[in-house]
């Protein structure tokens, strides 16, 4: 149980950092990419099905924690930017 938090915590890290280093170029990018990753993880499950064992138990298990890593992440950019939209409206205000 310990290795998939410590797998969880390193994509929520990686996604955070890549949507934000995407988004410099184009703000809308910052909530695409965890979206991406959810839809790919939720693809790789199906396709666990199919591969069967415990290889595809593993698969299964790793993408499914990709896509809450995804979920968890897109809400904690959501977050930070209405933060951060509702602190720069108060001070210029």
């Amino acid at each position: 149980m310990g290795d998939l938090q410590i797998v969880s915590t390193i994509i929520i890290a990686g996604l955070i950092a890549l949507s934000y280093a995407l988004s410099k170029k184009k703000p809308t990018i910052k909530y695409i990419t965890p979206l991406i990753v959810g839809v790919v993880s939720v693809g790789v499950v199906i396709v666990s099905f199919l591969i069967g064992g415990w290889i595809g138990m593993r698969i299964g298990t790793i993408s499914f924690t990709a896509f809450i890593s995804s979920l968890i992440s897109l809400l904690i950019i959501s977050i930070a930017e209405s933060v951060k939209r509702k602190f720069s409206k108060n001070i210029h205000h």
